[in-house]
């Protein structure tokens, strides 16, 4: 009977250690997203030199705030898409890290990578929807 209260014991203890040794590794995604984000705003710069097609492959949710269809106040939207523009690639991490904490690395990426691309989608439908008269 004390050696499987003693082997409970360890684990209880053993536990927090291993949290507490890695817990780090689990926050790359957030780090990487913080440190992409002074060049991706200097890319910015470049790419709308391009056009408005070009910033919406890098930016589209920031696409996504600016659209006419939406109707949004312009005082409400004023600098919310400056916000989004530094907010994206860290938003992205942390969304990757919430699912890196199941374990599922592929997954994780998949699921940063699915959530740019309803981005770029959502910017397609609105610029669409745009062309229509209200």
């Amino acid at each position: 009977m004390p050696s499987s209260s003693a082997a409970t014991s360890r684990k209880k203890r053993g536990a927090p250690k291993t949290f507490a040794r890695g817990w780090w590794k689990s926050l790359w995604p957030v780090l990487i997203g913080i440190i992409i984000t002074p060049f991706a705003v200097r890319l910015a710069s470049i790419l709308a030199l391009e056009g408005p097609k070009a910033f919406a492959l890098l930016y589209p949710w920031v696409d996504v705030l600016r659209s006419r269809v939406l109707h949004s106040p312009a005082d409400l939207v004023g600098h919310a898409w400056e916000y989004m523009m530094y907010l994206q690639f860290p938003l992205y991490g942390l969304l990757m890290t919430l699912t890196f904490r199941a374990g599922r690395h592929l997954r994780a990426i998949i699921i940063g990578l699915s959530v740019h691309f309803v981005g770029l989608l959502l910017v397609i439908v609105l610029a669409w929807l745009g062309q229509f008269p209200q």
